[in-house]
Formats: structure tokens, sequence, C-alpha cells
């Protein structure tokens, strides 16, 4: 599978006190790279998503992995992987790595959804094409 890398700088509202990125962020970055996917991938812009299509990608079920601490300042490298396409849904793995060091790691499953009846709906057809493409790698 061909992945989509977004780098991110972990920035002081990142962190706790410490100085070591608090988790909840982490979730914010990865959403970030995922906004960013959606553009460069699927073609459309999170504004465009919601605004003019009133559609949106909620996420409907992640499971997370902390493997090493990242630190005030570290470029993160975000990976994004599409592992599963449904009908209206995608499954992906999100791999933060900080110069080659795993640092935490979320498999994410969203399905998008047609905000004005709240329901899922089916990818169009011209979406699916591409997220199998990434899934095929």
């Amino acid at each position: 599978m061909t992945a989509f890398v977004g780098r991110h700088r972990l920035r002081f509202a990142h962190c706790d006190p410490a100085g070591i990125a608090y988790y909840p962020r982490y979730f914010e970055l990865c959403d970030a790279a995922i906004e960013d996917w959606s553009e460069a991938v699927l073609g459309v812009s999170r504004k465009t998503l919601h605004i003019e299509r009133n559609m949106a990608l909620p996420t409907i079920d992640l499971h997370a992995t902390f493997v090493a601490p990242s630190r005030l300042g570290d470029w993160l490298d975000i990976a994004l992987t599409v592992r599963e396409v449904g009908r209206s849904s995608v499954t992906m793995d999100a791999d933060v790595d900080c110069e080659g060091e795993r640092r935490f790691g979320v498999c994410y499953k969203q399905v998008l959804m047609d905000m004005r009846t709240g329901r899922a709906a089916p990818w169009p057809e011209s979406w699916r094409t591409v997220l199998y493409a990434a899934a095929a790698g």
C-alpha cells in the first residue's frame, strides 16, 4: 500500500507541562493529516466536503498504540495508508514517526456521512476508484 505522508511539528500547544506530547493532541495531528489526505487523494477539501456538499467523514472506530514519547519541537511524519474500503467507509492506518522511530500508531475507521440526514452515504464512484487504488498500493 502506498502511504500519504504529512509532516507536522509538535508545538507547545500539543504538549503537557513536561514538554511531552499530550495524547489527545496526537489525534488532532492525525486528523490534520487526514484532512490533507482527503484534499490530495480524494481531491476535495474539508471546506468543500462540509460546506458545499454537506458531507462529513466522522471517525466511528479507532485503536491506538503509544510506542515512545514525542517532545516539543519534534518533526512528526504521519503516514496514512488505506487498509480497507467499504460501501461508505474507509479504514486507514496512521503511523507517526520521528526521524524513523515509531512514536504512535492509530487505526481509524471513518464513514462518509450525509450531514442533512445524519446517515452513511455510499462513496461517489470517482472517490471509490481512488480509494481502491490507494488500498492496492
